[in-house]
């Protein structure tokens, strides 16, 4: 409480993905939040994915006339990719930066404002201080900051992200079959970190062509043998008390 007592209390917004929702504190994410993307290998965009994941998560903030700040200092954004996700490009502002003092101070600045409903950047290198910094820029500014990192420097260099996701690239069955669904992006989601949420939650979500969620039930998704472990695990002392109940 004494974390978030600076950022605004009781917002939430639905991702618009149910499946998604189910894993997130109060069905969705809150105002004033950073959340974390991570992936298996460092990206600036080119050739992965979790930008159309963080493009769709950031839509709905940007109701009201808000701004969606994306950090690009590599130049590999592509405005039709960007309106095909219905994101509206004169609502984008682009942030390129040369050193990562400018790149720490242009992103608190862009938190800090309340104008700005989303901001998505990559991260790699991430100090304790800068960390803490975002963090409290965010909740001042009351939107949500997307953080993209690949899961070694995650690891390394942890974030004060509420919610963090690991991320990897999926494919449907039926992709090299059908034209249409090769134009889907499929991702499997492993939560690793929500407040009052248990960790180690998976779910399959795709996006369309449309820009649209499509998915399947979290509890039909498969789980891995140590996940199923780590179930059985927790649940036969709760077995046993209640038997000596």
């Amino acid at each position: 409480s004494l974390e978030t007592a600076q950022r605004p209390q009781g917002i939430y917004v639905s991702s618009g993905s149910e499946s998604m929702d189910r894993c997130l504190p109060n069905c969705g994410y809150a105002a004033g939040s950073l959340v974390e993307l991570t992936c298996e290998r460092p990206s600036h965009f080119s050739g992965w994915g979790g930008l159309s994941l963080a493009l769709r998560i950031a839509r709905p903030w940007l109701d009201d006339g808000k701004y969606l700040v994306i950090v690009d200092s590599h130049r590999r954004l592509c405005a039709p990719s960007l309106a095909a996700l219905k994101i509206p490009l004169e609502r984008i502002i682009v942030i390129r930066t040369d050193n990562a003092s400018d790149w720490v101070w242009g992103l608190d600045q862009a938190l800090r404002s309340r104008a700005v409903g989303a901001l998505i950047t990559p991260v790699k290198d991430l100090e304790d201080r800068s960390a803490r910094r975002l963090q409290l820029a965010v909740e001042q500014g009351g939107g949500l900051g997307i953080l993209l990192r690949d899961r070694v420097s995650a690891n390394r260099y942890p974030s004060w992200a509420e919610v963090q996701w690991q991320v990897r690239s999926a494919a449907s069955k039926d992709q090299a079959t059908s034209p249409r669904v090769m134009m889907q992006r499929w991702f499997d989601l492993e939560l690793l970190r929500a407040p009052g949420r248990q960790s180690n939650r998976r779910i399959r979500l795709g996006i369309d062509s449309q820009g649209e969620w499509i998915g399947c039930d979290e509890r039909k998704y498969p789980q891995s043998a140590e996940h199923l472990a780590a179930q059985l695990a927790m649940a036969t002392p709760r077995r046993r008390d209640m038997a000596a109940g």
